[in-house]
This record gives structure tokens, C-alpha cells and sequence, in this order.
């Protein structure tokens, strides 16, 4: 068992290389397995040991920085500490202002630079002190009132010159005041001072008397610069930073040199955030810390983290820094990681160097031990090599009585018993060399006549196509100006109806040879569209429905709940193979009735883009098929018994059927019994949509003019035949159209530069220029984007319309073409609008799908479980008046299912109420 799997799964992968490889990389690979490992854990290590060294060293200096602005933040208590111990020795008082300019004089001088400004306000609006005010100038500070004054004090404290007056400076309403007053205790505030342009972190005290009444609040003012310069001083590491930020993101300082606010062009102070900082390395690690989660506000101990800045990792360590009178901070240390690695990558450099030495030397030895090994072999592998070629004068000559040796003496043995055997053989491989030679031109001949019929069929469709649908167009075109006309007598009338009626089978029996053509030089294509499944069954019904009571036989169409309305497949194609097989139905019954079912397998939920299976069946009670016709049934041209008794037909419209539905993705199947009728089953593939816009279909009423004040729309007419122009013509005239017409794409383009039509009609097979041609050079001048060119041909290729639609033309029409249809093509392009006849005539609106197939049982969910299960009970026992009184209860938002049941209803259709209702509560 082992000896297999070692034969599967090793030995066989090895059986396509080279020997020698086999001998080498064995070699290679130990060696470069054992450096590189050697290698990869001491990167880990030295790895391992930066992770360890940068966290101690973020730790020291968190500490440190945490010591430094804790003493930072002493000095500024113990001066508010000292105002009050003074005020209760009486040294100053509240009401002696003079003993409280003094006493921030002195404290100012006794403590100056440690704080920058020390004051006093009391209750009554009043505000003295003390500040280093622009540079190493002291001035007074006097608040009364509404105003500030600031003063140049003697060597004793006393106000001299006024160096700044204020107005409109409420002392009550200024932080250092209405934050400790509402506090109720010390607070911290931290503001910029645009006179000194450096932040300032106050400390303000308020003071109460014996009563607990709020009599004054000393404050004392710090420069936050200093703080700055000391992280500046500390060096952590080579390119790393420190910073303070407050919980907000707000700089408080940093290891920069960047201030921690800007004053905007309205002298009004803007703080910075650390995310916005001119710093990369302070600005990215802030905003990494935004986008964690909870932000700053969820940081609530010491924290060390790392992220990456362009592929370099970055340490992080975010220390808190709180106390309980309103100070919240964070003390951010981030190093990069490469300020350490230098001396770990220059080891791995040099781990990687002895490698690629001790890889050279391994391959060197493993080249030499292979090549004696494996010399003998080669030696044998060519000698084996001349023999295929023919060569067999030369031997193996092995001086070695191993293994090798042996093997070599067998092997000169049997090439000598095959050089006798393949000079028996030779002649005969001489003789039928000769007889394939010739079957091998035989061939290249056939496969050359094979491609140039296969030409010629191509041609032949194109051909077929535009010779016979030109005439048609003619025959059909004038069929239907006559149609419009209001002095055609009845009589004349149904002259028409039969020259249309006969112009239409006989373009019917065109497509389908052509069809036939298409499908057998491979032509056909599938082109899939969004459409109404209901519509479009709902229309061959119609087309049926005169037909089947003519011969006096029930239609009949069937749809199952679970048929989509709307689903996405070739539309034409589809609608072909209905009219194909019903045709054939109607047309071999002569009593009783043909039936379609349509049903869908396993559809599933909208929306999706999986496809689902449409099963199709066509069931008629005619003459039927015997059982060894059935085969003739899908050949071209061939007819069975029933088909020639009938004496109609061509033989094509099965076969055309079944390979449109093969190109679907099904198949078609045929089962039938002679006497009894014949069913024809088949399935395609298609995709469930949630809707589609309604297709224009014919028009219900007959356009008479244009409507008023609309452009006077100018229509260029081209095409070399002068009965499909004077179609066109006849047809646009009466409705005040401005026409010209062409022979040719080069009177074309001369009409077009002169007269400027709104919209071109171009045919594309034409003498001199062709349409093609003409489009191309219109639409490459600079203003032939303006006009717009529809495409006429009378050619049936479906690559065509790609061909055409990619010159330039912004549309596409087949001849022969109906009335309706160029009517519709004016609109949509040139937003045309017409006057219609009043008429009840209907006979052209399109019919509406059933409802009474587009209800679903979840429609019905809207309504109670009691109305559904009474509702049941009436549809079981046919109680129709019970039936209409329980629908007369729906809700009126409900019309449409109101609507569906009450035509239920109408027609006895109790069985489709059970089904719908069977399986609700």
C-alpha cells in the first residue's frame, strides 16, 4: 500500500523531469530550506526584540512626559494655594483693590516664568493682576465693569502708564470666571492667547466665604510653550514624535515646532487638531487613532498599538493623563520601527549573501555527482534517440560492469533485433505511402469545394433576401396606402385585405426558406430581449382565433399560477415556433379542438439572473402521424401522409422549430397517434424579470396630420428604386411632411448640404454610392450628428443590423416595413407628434394578458383567515352570489384582484378559485 501511494503521489509527478534535475534540486533544496529558515527566525528574533525594546522605551518616556507635566501643573495650584492662604491671613482682602494688585504683582514676580500671569476676580465684576505681557514687559491688569485697562507697573506693584485699554470686556462672562463659578471648584482651562501667540492653561480656584457664598475666584496662567519645548528636547528615537492631545483630537503640544493654534484673516484664534497637523507621522498616527473603535473617547488606560504608514510599521503608546478637576489628556509616544532594524536588516542582507554562497556551492557539488551519474544514461537516452531517427551504425560502448554496464549490453541486443524487424517493415510502409499521398489531396480538394459552397450559400441568402423582400415591400406598402384611403369602396376594400393577407403568407413562406438557409451555413444567432410573455401568447391566441372558429374547433391557452409574466429570451424566435406549431395544429384538425399549455419548472425568486425552464404544449385531436413517419417530421422539405393529403405546407416549419428552440437551450419532441392527434412538446430557457417597458405595438387610431406647432420637419427619402420611394412618399405627404428624394448616396450627401434634413430614410444597396458609404461620410462632417439616418434594407442577415447600426445609423428597418412602423420611428427619433381620427375602431389595440393568469394565491394574503377559508368553502360548492358578496368586501386599494375574481367568477372558473385559495389559512 505504501509502494502505491509513493508511486501516485511522488513518483509519478517526477516521471517528466530531467535526471540530472532530479539529482540536483534535492541538494538545493536542503541547503536553501536549512539557510533560509537560519535566516527567517533570526529576522523573527531581531523582530521580536524591537517589539520588546520599543515598548520599554515608549514606557520610560510615557513616564517621563507624565512626571514632567505633573510638575508642569504644580506650580499653577501652589500659586492659587498661596492667593488664599494670604486672603485668610488678611495680607489682601476683597474690598482693598491696591492688596490685590500687590499680591499678583508679587506672586508674578516670585514665580515668573513658571506661571505667566496671575489675577483675581471678585464677585462684584472686578478683576486685578498681574501678566508678562509682550516678552519681558509685566503690566497691571484693572477689569471694571465693561472694560479692561492694562498698566506698566513701578518696582512696587503700582499702576504707571496705560499701555492697553478694552472695551467691552465682561469679566463675569470669561472662562477663567463662569467655568469655576459653575463648576464649583477648581477647574483647568486651556485657550490661546493671541497677544503672546502661545496657549495658555489656567488654573482658576473659587473662593467662599463662611456662609458658603461665592465671593471671588483667584486664577493662575501657565504657557503651554514650555511643555512643547521640553517633548522637543526629548529625543525617543531618530524620526519619532510626541504629542498631547485633549479627548477631542485638539493639539495640546507636541515634539515639533509647530504651534498648537492659528489665528484666521479675522484675528480670530482657530485651536489644530493633531489629524490635521503639518506633521506626517503626528497628523497619520492621529487619524489612525480616530478610525479605531470608540475613538479617542474609548481610551480609558495605557494602550500600545501599531499600524503601518506606506508599508513601515509604526509603534504606538497612548497614555491617559487625568486628574479630577476637569483635566482629561492623552500622552501619545509613536516610533517608527524602522528607527531600529537598521542593524536587524543588515544581518538578514548578509543571512540572505550566505545563502546564495552556500546555494552555489550545493549546486556545483550537485552538478558534478550527477553528471556521473547520469552520463552513462544520456549516453543511452541518445543512442535510443539515433534509433528513432534511423540511425542504426552506432552503438553504446560502456566501460563498466555495474548496473549500467549490463543495461547497456541489453540495449545494443535490441537494436539489432529491431533494425532487422523495420527493414521488413520498410517496404511495406513504402507502398502505402503512395496510397495516402493521394487520399490526402482528395481530401484538401473536397474541403476546398466545401468552403466555397459554403460561400456561396452566404451570398445566396443575402441575395434571396434582397431580391424577393423588394417587390414585397412594394406589394405590401401600397396594399396598406390603400388601406388609409377614405374613398376605397368595400368591395375594393377586401381586394386589399386579400392582397395583404396573400403578401404576408408569402413573406411567411420567405423567411422560412431563408430561415432554413441561415440555420444550415450556421448564420443564426440568438438575440435576447425583455417582453410581455403574457402579450405575446395573448397574441397568437388572437391571430388563431377566427381561424380555429372558421372550422368550427375549440382554442384553447392555458397558463399555469407559476408563469412569469415577464421574462428575457429571443421574443421573435419564441413567437415563430407558437405560430409554426399551432398552424400545423389548426391545420390538421378538422374537429374538436387544439389546446396550449404553458407552464414554468421550478421557477425561481425575482430578482435573479438564473435561468428557468419554460415547458411548451401544443395538443390537437386531428388526423395524426403514423409511427414510422415521425422521423421525417424535423427533415427539411419532407412531408408525412397527413401532410400531403392536406396538400399545403412546405415541410419547413418544423424543422425551422426545432432549431430555434435547440437555440434556446431545449428541445422539441413529437408524440402521436394515427386517428387520435398528435402532441408537440418542447422547453426553452429564459430568464424571469420583475417587468419591461410595453412595446409600441401598431397604432389604434389612424394618423391623419401632424399636430400644430411642431418644426416643419424636413424628410430625405433614398433609395434607388423609384416605387419604394414613392412608398414613403405617398405615405408622409398627406400627413405635411417636407420630402426630397435621392437616387444614390452621392445625390444623397448633395441634398444633405444644401437642404439640412431633420432625418434621412436610407436604403443600402445602391448604384454609384451606397448607403453604407453616404452614412459614413455624414456622419463624419461636423454637423452630421444633427440628422438623423434610419437604415433600410431588405436583407434578412441578423450580423447586418451590427454591421449598419456601427457606421453611423441611429436605427435599423427591414423590408418590407409597415406603415405603423415608420410612423413610429419618426416619433421616437425626432419626437414627432401626430393628430389621430376619432374613431371607435379597436380592432389594432393590443391585446391585455389575462388577468385571471396574473393572479398569484399570495395576492390573496391581504385578507383575514376567515374570509379565506369562506371564500374556499363558496368556490368548492359554486355558490356565485356568496362569491360576489365576499368580494364586494375587499378593500377598493385592492381593484385589480377585485377585478381578476369577479371574471373568475363570471366565467365558472371555480376551479382556478380552489387552486388559488387551497393551500391558504
Amino acid at each position: 500500500m505504501l509502494t502505491n501511494l509513493f508511486d501516485h503521489t511522488i513518483a509519478k509527478p517526477l516521471r517528466n523531469i530531467p535526471l540530472q534535475a532530479v539529482v540536483i534540486v534535492p541538494f538545493v533544496l536542503q541547503i536553501t530550506a536549512a539557510v533560509g529558515l537560519v535566516g527567517y527566525l533570526s529576522f523573527r528574533n531581531g523582530q521580536q526584540a524591537v517589539n520588546d525594546l520599543a515598548s520599554q522605551l515608549q514606557s520610560e518616556t510615557s513616564t517621563r512626559i507624565q512626571a514632567e507635566i505633573a510638575d508642569y501643573l504644580k506650580v499653577p495650584q501652589l500659586v492659587n494655594q498661596i492667593n488664599v492662604d494670604n486672603l485668610n491671613r488678611e495680607q489682601w482682602s476683597w474690598q482693598d483693590i491696591k492688596s490685590q494688585e500687590r499680591q499678583t504683582w508679587h506672586m508674578l514676580r516670585l514665580f515668573y516664568p513658571a506661571v505667566n500671569a496671575v489675577t483675581i476676580t471678585t464677585d462684584r465684576a472686578t478683576l486685578r493682576g498681574s501678566e508678562h505681557y509682550e516678552q519681558a514687559l509685566v503690566s497691571a491688569v484693572d477689569g471694571r465693569g465693561d472694560s479692561l485697562r492694562l498698566y506698566v507697573p513701578d518696582d512696587r506693584g503700582n499702576k504707571t502708564e496705560l499701555i492697553k485699554f478694552v472695551q467691552n470686556y465682561d469679566v463675569t462672562s470669561r472662562p477663567l470666571y463662569a467655568l469655576a463659578r459653575q463648576a464649583g471648584q477648581s477647574v483647568w482651562i486651556l485657550f490661546p492667547h493671541i497677544a503672546t501667540k502661545q496657549l495658555l492653561l489656567c488654573f482658576s480656584q473659587p473662593v467662599y466665604d463662611r456662609d458658603k457664598k461665592l465671593v471671588g475666584v483667584v486664577s493662575a496662567f501657565r504657557s503651554l510653550a514650555a511643555m512643547s519645548q521640553f517633548l522637543n528636547s526629548f529625543q525617543v528615537s531618530a524620526t519619532g514624535e510626541m504629542f498631547v492631545i485633549e479627548r477631542s483630537g485638539l493639539l495640546v503640544a507636541n515634539s515639533t515646532s509647530e504651534k498648537p493654534f492659528t489665528v484666521d484673516s479675522n484675528g480670530k484664534e482657530q485651536r489644530l487638531k493633531a489629524s490635521e497637523s503639518s506633521n506626517p507621522l503626528i497628523r497619520q498616527t492621529a487619524q489612525y487613532l480616530d478610525t479605531r473603535v470608540g475613538g479617542l473617547t474609548g481610551i480609558n488606560g495605557t494602550q500600545q498599538l501599531d499600524f503601518t504608514i506606506d508599508r513601515e510599521r509604526q509603534f504606538v503608546q497612548i497614555t491617559p493623563l487625568q486628574d479630577d478637576k476637569g483635566l482629561d489628556w492623552l500622552v501619545v509616544v509613536v516610533v517608527p520601527e524602522k528607527d531600529f532594524m537598521g542593524q536587524i536588516n543588515a544581518n538578514t542582507r548578509t543571512t540572505i549573501l550566505l545563502c546564495l554562497i552556500a546555494l552555489g556551492v550545493a549546486t556545483g557539488f550537485g552538478i558534478l555527482t550527477a553528471q556521473w551519474v547520469t552520463r552513462p544514461i544520456l549516453r543511452l537516452n541518445q543512442a535510443a534517440k539515433d534509433i528513432a531517427k534511423g540511425d542504426w551504425n552506432d552503438g553504446v560502448e560502456l566501460d563498466r560492469n555495474d548496473e549500467l554496464g549490463q543495461l547497456a549490453l541489453s540495449f545494443n541486443q535490441m537494436a539489432e533485433q529491431l533494425q532487422e524487424s523495420f527493414a521488413t517493415l520498410e517496404q511495406r510502409v513504402s507502398d502505402r505511402t503512395a496510397d495516402l499521398a493521394e487520399s490526402n489531396q482528395q481530401l484538401e480538394q473536397a474541403k476546398e469545394k466545401a468552403e466555397v459552397a459554403n460561400q456561396a450559400k452566404s451570398s445566396f441568402i443575402a441575395n434571396m433576401s434582397h431580391e424577393l423582400r423588394t417587390p414585397l415591400n412594394a406589394i405590401l406598402g401600397f396594399a396598406q396606402l390603400m388601406t388609409r384611403s377614405k374613398t376605397l369602396s368595400t368591395e375594393h376594400r377586401e381586394s386589399v385585405s386579400i392582397i395583404t393577407r396573400s403578401g404576408e403568407h408569402l413573406l411567411t413562406l420567405i423567411n422560412n426558406i431563408l430561415d432554413l438557409s441561415k440555420i444550415e451555413a450556421g448564420k443564426t444567432t440568438l438575440n435576447p430581449k425583455r417582453f410581455d410573455l403574457y402579450r405575446l401568447l395573448s397574441d397568437v391566441e388572437d391571430m388563431f382565433r377566427l381561424k380555429a372558429e372558421d372550422k368550427r374547433l375549440q382554442l384553447l391557452f392555458e397558463y399555469l399560477p407559476n408563469l412569469p409574466p415577464y421574462i428575457q429570451t429571443d421574443e421573435v424566435k419564441l413567437r415563430q415556433v407558437l405560430i409554426n406549431l399551432i398552424s400545423n395544429a389548426i391545420k390538421f384538425t378538422d374537429e374538436g379542438g387544439v389546446a396550449l399549455k404553458v407552464m414554468a419548472i421550478n421557477p425561481p425568486e425575482l430578482p435573479t439572473s438564473q435561468p428557468l425552464t419554460l415547458h411548451f404544449e401544443i395538443e390537437d385531436s386531428g388526423a395524426g402521424i403514423a409511427a414510422e413517419e415521425l422521423d421525417k417530421l424535423f427533415e427539411a422539405f419532407a412531408q408525412t401522409q397527413t401532410g400531403k393529403n392536406a396538400q399545403e405546407g412546405t415541410g419547413l416549419g418544423l424543422p425551422i422549430s426545432r432549431k430555434f428552440v435547440q437555440l434556446m437551450g431545449g428541445e422539441m419532441t413529437v408524440s402521436s397517434q394515427v386517428g387520435y392527434g398528435t402532441v408537440v412538446k418542447f422547453d426553452i430557457q429564459a430568464i424571469a424579470v420583475e417587468a419591461v417597458d410595453e412595446e409600441r405595438v401598431q397604432l389604434q387610431r389612424q394618423i391623419i396630420a401632424l399636430e400644430p406647432d411642431q418644426p416643419r420637419y424636413r424628410i430625405l427619402i433614398v433609395d434607388d428604386k423609384d416605387i419604394n420611394r414613392q412608398i414613403l412618399i405617398k405615405l408622409l405627404t398627406p400627413l405635411g411632411f417636407d420630402l426630397k428624394e435621392a437616387e444614390n448616396g452621392q445625390e444623397a450627401i448633395a441634398i444633405w448640404q444644401q437642404w439640412q434634413p431633420h432625418l434621412i430614410w436610407m436604403d443600402m444597396r445602391m448604384p454609384v454610392l451606397n448607403g453604407i458609404e453616404a452614412t459614413q461620410y455624414i456622419k463624419a462632417q461636423a454637423n452630421g450628428n444633427s440628422t438623423k439616418i434610419i437604415a433600410l434594407t431588405a436583407s434578412s442577415l441578423e450580423e447586418e443590423r451590427s454591421a449598419i447600426l456601427a457606421v453611423g445609423c441611429d436605427d435599423f428597418m427591414r423590408k418590407p416595413y409597415r406603415d405603423y412602423e415608420i410612423l413610429y420611428a419618426m416619433e421616437k427619433h425626432l419626437g414627432v407628434r401626430y393628430v389621430y381620427e376619432e374613431t371607435d375602431n379597436l380592432q389594432h389595440q393590443p391585446p391585455q394578458p389575462s388577468t385571471i393568469v396574473q393572479l398569484q394565491p399570495s395576492d390573496l394574503k391581504v385578507m383575514s383567515a376567515e374570509w379565506l377559508t369562506e371564500f374556499h368553502a363558496a368556490a368548492t360548492t359554486g355558490r356565485e352570489k356568496r362569491l360576489i358578496a365576499l368580494i364586494e368586501q375587499i378593500p377598493d386599494q385592492q381593484s385589480a384582484m377585485v377585478k381578476a375574481l369577479n371574471e373568475l367568477v363570471d366565467n365558472f372558473e371555480f376551479d382556478t378559485l380552489i387552486e388559488l385559495t387551497q393551500f391558504l389559512p
